[in-house]
């Protein structure tokens, strides 16, 4: 969804509650509005979930190829972890 859509959605119902839209036509109006920053969020957290789990599972996955990482265990020693 486009970041510009939850402002555009929030600028109308700005509007609707400035120049009421008479019946119908106002909650139309306004539950379209709504749905759509209810809409935007919902996306916006799936993808931080999403991201989140690809990152861990790249992690998981770089610790399971066996790419050794060498760390300093003392004096003149280096270890593979």
């Amino acid at each position: 969804m486009a970041k510009w859509i939850p402002g555009a959605a929030v600028f109308g119902l700005l509007c609707l509650m400035i120049i009421p839209a008479p019946g119908i036509w106002g909650v139309l109006i306004g539950a379209a509005c709504v749905l759509a920053i209810v809409g935007s969020l919902c996306m916006l957290a799936l993808d931080r979930v999403a991201s989140a789990i690809l990152a861990w599972r790249e992690r998981v996955r770089a610790r399971r190829l066996g790419r050794a990482r060498a760390v300093r265990a003392g004096f003149g020693v280096i270890r593979k972890v």
